[in-house]
């Protein structure tokens, strides 16, 4: 759920649409834990609910990202796995190289929703260097609108109006010769579900798609969910990828629905152990 600074710098110069700035800021809400950018199962569908775009807009955002060169992906009959480019997480030190955190509830709000591509850029900008100055942003006048109309390609008044838009979120005033900013109490506050949960949920959400297993709650959802975090060292000791796993018991679900119960049945049995009836806490 992270993105660079310095990817986050080239998406300016590559100048977005909304629509794909969009794409890539919900997509990388569900990179894989490694660290590599990788993001399994973006199914066209969802991508036109959560962003509100139709199926043409969908797959002309998908080939638009992957020319400007941010973005590969391989099609899996009926979705994408998709790798965000540039946003490797992987080796030493890459976390000092400065990031954002997408696991704020403002990312989903329509006053965000509503703000044209380069204030949702600098709105993140923004979070960033607030957050690393203590809750206080401060920069020179002259240095904030030299920096930010290269960065952005805009005058001195539309960055203005950047910045009052923006006033929903931060509070913004001058003072002898010095931009300061600092985020609105409780703006960025992070969502109650976790990133892990978010991601789990997603890749229990792609096993079904793919097996062609129907998911009638999201109850079962969160008990399979439960069964990957249980199980998934378990599995490692035992030479096996608990994620390859669940694909393969989600293969085997009887009916073709979302069966925690015998999910749980055929996992144990798959690593080796004796099974039981209940999910275990």
């Amino acid at each position: 759920m992270k993105i660079k600074v310095s990817l986050l710098i080239k998406w300016c110069t590559c100048k977005l649409t909304k629509k794909e700035y969009d794409f890539l800021i919900f997509i990388a809400r569900y990179q894989d834990q490694d660290g590599y950018g990788h993001v399994r199962g973006i199914y066209y569908k969802e991508i036109m609910e959560k962003c509100n775009m139709s199926q043409m807009t969908f797959y002309t955002v998908l080939r638009s990202l992957k020319q400007k060169g941010l973005i590969d992906y391989k099609r899996m009959n009926k979705d994408y796995d998709i790798t965000i480019l540039n946003n490797d997480f992987s080796y030493e030190g890459s976390w000092n190289e400065g990031y954002i955190n997408l696991n704020k509830i403002v990312f989903e709000e329509e006053k965000f929703k509503k703000l044209r591509v380069n204030e949702k850029i600098l709105l993140m900008i923004f979070m960033r260097n607030t957050y690393v100055n203590k809750g206080i942003y401060r920069v020179g006048t002259n240095k904030f609108y030299d920096d930010y109309t290269k960065l952005l390609g805009v005058t001195k008044k539309v960055l203005r109006s950047y910045l009052h838009s923006l006033k929903e979120f931060f509070n913004i005033w001058t003072q002898k010769g010095k931009y300061f900013i600092k985020f609105v109490s409780n703006t960025f506050k992070e969502k109650s579900e976790t990133e892990t949960d978010q991601y789990l949920g997603h890749i229990v959400q792609i096993g079904c798609r793919r097996n062609k297993v129907v998911v009638d709650s999201t109850a079962t959802v969160k008990d399979t969910m439960q069964l990957i975090k249980q199980y998934r060292q378990q599995a490692k000791e035992a030479g096996q990828n608990i994620f390859e796993v669940l694909n393969s018991c989600l293969a085997e679900c009887k009916n073709g629905i979302l069966n925690s119960k015998y999910i749980h049945k055929l996992i144990r049995q798959a690593i080796g152990i004796e099974c039981r009836p209940a999910i275990e806490a």
